[in-house]
């Protein structure tokens, strides 16, 4: 469901969606949680070793809503991969992927998010260096169109890169959309999809 020559139709449609999507995904229990996190790890591993080999991946800090990395990104840590995770800057609509070690602290950032403590001399790492990134959604449909938080960080930071890396949303099936969503010219879109249940590559 393409809105590019309606773009304020677009955005209302997504609006009502995100209201909806957000009940679904809230209204899931902790134990349900924790077992679909176990889940997305095992299959996300399973369809990273199709990419392989693989050297730097972007991933996020999840919110308490959000399909969880924490179980993945341990095993991660302790290969050889190398982890970058966002860092939202002070300009609307800006983020940066710094790198995300064992022992790297954590914070609270712009907007409540959990990030990376980040100090002055660190370089945040070139979108066109990752390989991968992982990325968090409210929603997804059969065609790989992402329905975010409506921030359009990830818009924007992937929109710059001459060469963007394979984009993997990671998502709780609940979020499933069976109809098209709305989309506007520069919403990015997804390669792969993540869910407990497994994943799905899309042919774009």
């Amino acid at each position: 469901m393409r809105q590019d020559g309606n773009p304020n139709e677009a955005h209302g449609l997504k609006q009502a969606l995100r209201r909806t999507l957000k009940e679904q995904r809230t209204a899931l229990t902790p134990e349900d949680r924790k077992r679909h996190h176990l889940h997305i790890a095992a299959h996300l591993e399973d369809l990273l070793v199709q990419r392989s080999p693989l050297q730097r991946i972007a991933l996020y800090l999840a919110t308490p809503d959000e399909a969880d990395l924490s179980l993945w990104m341990a095993s991660a840590q302790a290969s050889v991969l190398e982890l970058f995770a966002p860092v939202v800057g002070v300009e609307k609509g800006q983020m940066n992927l710094y790198p995300m070690g064992p022992n790297t602290p954590i914070r609270r950032g712009r907007l409540g998010l959990r990030e990376p403590g980040v100090q002055s001399n660190d370089t945040p790492v070139d979108p066109e260096m990752l390989d991968v990134a992982l990325v968090p959604l409210l929603g997804f449909d059969d065609q790989g169109h992402r329905l975010g938080m409506g921030g359009g960080y990830y818009d924007r930071y992937f929109s710059s890169a001459e060469q963007r890396p394979w984009i993997v949303g990671i998502a709780y099936d609940i979020q499933h959309s069976e109809k098209p969503l709305p989309t506007e010219p520069w919403d990015i879109t997804l390669d792969a999809v993540v869910t407990e249940t497994g994943f799905r590559i899309f042919n774009h």
